[in-house]
């Protein structure tokens, strides 16, 4: 069936797609609802593989996902998966947003390095969003370890901290990229291409 008492927002781009074809990292248009009229999964959530599951249990087939129009300057980040790790949850929601825009499946958000990294696990992202000071695990141990077990994955560390010192370790941890919060999303996407060279994206697909 189709989502129960869902209705796709109408300043939302979005097409309606089987649940077959749904992947993590999609972003629903809809609050998807129950027979009972309870939220299964809001609108604006990023699909994980556990969400997907969760609505074919409940007999969900059909519902509206997010769509946008893709600029061809995008094109080196279409389709690469991405996990976002962050203790801010609306810092993670709008990184997540802005790469899915970008063409990215945001597959995964963690609060702590613990979570990113098991994560990191399970999708193998090409890339990494990253905030160094994290509760318990630092998030320069959590480069280090993705950068040893999959150096082709790309991190892009982000963080209030300005200091010299934390900058040079996080990229001798194995960061690609530094940027200081707050994020000015205009320059975002130029650092997020720049991580991707055409050659490389051309040999990936």
């Amino acid at each position: 069936m189709q989502a129960d008492g869902a209705e796709k927002k109408p300043y939302v781009k979005s097409v309606r797609s089987r649940i077959e074809d749904i992947v993590p990292g999609m972003a629903v248009a809809e609050d998807i609802k129950n027979t009972a009229g309870g939220i299964i999964v809001a609108a604006d959530t990023f699909l994980t593989s556990s969400h997907i599951q969760k609505l074919k249990e409940c007999g969900i087939d059909r519902l509206y996902i997010q769509t946008c129009d893709m600029n061809k300057e995008f094109d080196p980040l279409r389709n690469k998966r991405a996990v976002v790790v962050d203790d801010s949850l609306f810092f993670r929601h709008m990184f997540s947003k802005m790469l899915y825009r970008m063409g990215m499946f945001v597959c995964g958000e963690s609060p702590t390095a613990e979570e990113g990294l098991e994560a990191v696990s399970v999708y193998s992202p090409e890339l990494v969003v990253m905030d160094i000071h994290l509760p318990k695990m630092d998030g320069r141990l959590a480069i280090k370890q993705i950068h040893r077990k999959m150096p082709q994955t790309k991190i892009l560390a982000v963080s209030t901290d300005t200091e010299k010192a934390t900058i040079i370790e996080t990229f001798r941890a194995g960061a690609n990229d530094y940027m200081v919060k707050p994020i000015k999303w205009d320059i975002l996407k130029p650092r997020i291409i720049n991580l991707f060279p055409a050659k490389e994206s051309s040999v990936n697909h």
